[in-house]
């Protein structure tokens, strides 16, 4: 038997029940239209089949997904106001002043929309999404989703509700946020580059250092030394040979030494750190571990323990230096998250499932927003820029 059978077949006696226990007419006529949904999405993620109900009882299996419905209905109104507002400041995006509070304020701000999101059902984050950026009236979302221009209105407002609440959560936590991971010492660096910026630096010794997006280093040039520290981000060294004064470059535990040569260093989120070598040969140590690394070599330390060194194809790796990334069958979280650093704006995937879609081919960093339109050429992703933020879904 069908969705479409079985729902007529017991459609009266559906919206009877609903109507005894809410004592509302078009709260039931709404529910039974979730139980009807909930049947053809069961349908279509059988590929169509008919479907097999547990039980040989198909009227009971269709009651279990009503009752299942009412309690979440129940729970949904004793949690949250009977009203919500379909305009709601408190989902403003943008950031105004590019200050470390507001940095972090910004940053909480689009990790809970993007959680709150992620946790609504398909039908309801979409109906969202097409109203707050494609500007479709709930008449039009009703009629692509195939429910009433109420129901549309209903699954809008149950989400702007949702992402209500993960902000007001996001705003208690935010103390603890600023108190405890500002990077007051990014913010405080020699040298630092916004995100979308790349810059390069000439030391007084000749040394060259060029700066991806999003990066920080503090620099400490003495007559016996030369140290430079990696605080965020990426940096490609270019060493002018000095015996009398090594080079070192220091990213948490993760340490490098060199006289000359030219590597790359990367810092990124959790104490990860990556070493290439380019040309020449260095000295990477870690927490109990020290090896030499040659040209074509790349080494990873976790929390300042040093891994096995490897050998890598380095131009790839260092294809920021003209302006490009290239990847190769690679997820979309991880080419976003290569992308975020050339990109002045943040980076928001809604859509979690397709974090996992493999992308292969060359961005141009140079342009993140031409190389954000070939990724939604190439993979069926959505792009809406909003102040301050893109989002992708």
């Amino acid at each position: 038997m069908g969705a479409d059978d079985l729902f007529q077949q017991h459609a009266p006696e559906l919206s009877g029940y609903f109507h005894r226990r809410l004592g509302s007419p078009e709260l039931a006529a709404d529910l039974c239209q979730e139980v009807y949904l909930r049947l053809r999405r069961l349908e279509q993620a059988g590929g169509g089949a008919p479907l097999h109900y547990p039980l040989h009882n198909p009227r009971a299996f269709l009651f279990r997904i009503a009752r299942n419905l009412l309690i979440d209905h129940l729970r949904q109104q004793h949690a949250r106001p009977a009203t919500v507002a379909l305009h709601d400041p408190d989902l403003r995006l943008e950031s105004d002043a590019p200050t470390p509070e507001a940095a972090a304020s910004s940053a909480q701000t689009l990790a809970g929309v993007q959680a709150a999101l992620t946790e609504l059902p398909d039908h309801v984050r979409q109906a969202l999404l097409w109203n707050r950026l494609e500007g479709l009236t709930q008449r039009e979302i009703g009629t692509r989703l195939g429910v009433s221009e109420r129901m549309a209105g209903k699954y809008i407002s149950r989400a702007l509700s949702h992402c209500r609440a993960w902000l007001a959560a996001a705003v208690l936590l935010l103390m603890v946020v600023v108190a405890a991971q500002l990077p007051w010492r990014v913010w405080g660096a020699d040298q630092r580059t916004a995100a979308g910026e790349q810059r390069v630096l000439t030391l007084e010794d000749g040394s060259r250092v060029t700066l991806a997006g999003d990066s920080a280093i503090d620099l400490n040039l003495s007559d016996h030394q030369r140290r430079v520290t990696l605080l965020r981000g990426r940096a490609y060294f270019q060493v002018a040979k000095d015996p009398q004064r090594p080079f070192l470059v220091v990213a948490g535990e993760a340490k490098v030494r060199v006289t000359g040569t030219r590597f790359e260093v990367r810092r990124d989120e959790g104490e990860r750190v990556r070493l290439t070598v380019a040309e020449g040969e260095v000295v990477a140590s870690g927490v109990g571990r020290r090896l030499t690394l040659r040209a074509g070599e790349q080494v990873h330390w976790s929390r300042g323990r040093l891994g096995d060194p490897r050998r890598v194809d380095v131009a790839p790796v260092l294809a920021w230096l003209e302006g490009r990334l290239v990847f190769s069958d690679q997820p979309l979280r991880d080419i976003l998250r290569e992308l975020a650093p050339h990109h002045p704006d943040h980076l928001l995937l809604l859509d979690q499932t397709l974090a996992e879609r493999r992308f292969s081919g060359t961005l141009n960093s140079g342009n993140p927003d031409a190389a954000l339109s070939a990724l939604s050429q190439t993979l069926p992703l959505t792009v809406r820029h909003l102040p301050g933020v893109v989002i992708l879904y």
